[in-house]
């Protein structure tokens, strides 16, 4: 039974590259975030990521995961500037565009939640324009900047009506409906 490779942990935890899909990559994020290590990698440890069930897995494990949060180290991902005394200006990082689907349990929960949700006036979020078909939410978002997708990812999350999101294109994003609001 395959099991993701150190690399490919540390490639989805660090953001360098996705491995499976934005999904499953945000949600294996997630659970190295609520977990210790020893834990993370003993939960992936008992995944096989080649089963066509693997996305699913990992969601329920992170279900698991679920607990009250005890504690957080954070690190300086360089997303808040600081003052630099000798006045050299820091490198900022380039806007990025997404095309994304947001997936609703519903289409009563789309509808509902269409003009609430997602927080698109985020610090984070330089533009948006969206579209409603069915139980989807297509977006096209300028984020400031790539670690800002999962942050977004993140808020998605907190919603109890949300239940994946999905990689879309410009193609899809112009060739799909806009039902009513």
């Amino acid at each position: 039974m395959p099991h993701p490779t150190p690399d490919q942990i540390a490639d989805i935890v660090l953001g360098k590259q996705r491995v499976y899909d934005i999904d499953v990559d945000s949600r294996i994020r997630e659970l190295a975030n609520r977990v210790t290590a020893r834990a993370f990698f003993e939960l992936l440890g008992r995944l096989d990521d080649n089963s066509p069930t693997f996305g699913s897995e990992v969601f329920e494990t992170l279900g698991g995961a679920r607990s009250e949060l005890s504690g957080v180290i954070g690190f300086d991902t360089g997303d808040i500037r600081h003052g630099d005394p000798s006045g050299a200006e820091e490198e900022i990082a380039k806007p990025k565009e997404y095309y994304l689907k947001l997936v609703f349990c519903d289409e009563q929960a789309a509808y509902y939640q269409f003009p609430i949700f997602p927080d698109l006036a985020a610090d984070y979020v330089l533009g948006a324009t969206r579209k409603r078909t069915g139980a989807v939410q297509h977006l096209h978002l300028t984020l400031s900047g790539p670690e800002a997708l999962q942050t977004f990812i993140a808020l998605c999350r907190s919603n109890p009506h949300f239940v994946r999101i999905e990689e879309s294109s410009a193609d899809e994003f112009e060739r799909a409906l806009s039902n009513a609001i």
